[in-house]
C-alpha cells in the first residue's frame, strides 16, 4: 500500500490537518459529531488558517488522508 500524497495541502500539512479532525470532535460534541461533520469543521478551520488552500481542497485532502 502506497502513503497518500496530498495535492492541495503541503505534505508537511497533513497532520495539523488530521489533529483538526480529531479536535473536532470535541468542537462539535452533541449530536453533530459524525465523520462528515467533523471533516467539514477540520477543513474550514484549515482554511482559515491556511489563505492559499480552499476549504473543499482540505476537505479533498482530509478524506485522502483518511482512507
Amino acid at each position: 500500500m502506497t502513503e497518500y500524497r496530498t495535492r492541495f495541502i503541503k505534505q508537511s500539512d497533513a497532520a495539523a490537518l488530521i489533529n483538526l479532525y480529531h479536535l473536532a470532535r470535541t468542537a462539535l460534541a452533541g449530536d453533530r459529531d459524525g465523520r462528515s461533520e467533523r471533516m467539514c469543521w477540520a477543513s474550514k478551520w484549515f482554511a482559515k488558517e491556511h489563505p492559499d488552500v480552499t476549504q473543499t481542497g482540505a476537505y479533498k485532502d482530509l478524506d485522502g488522508l483518511l482512507a
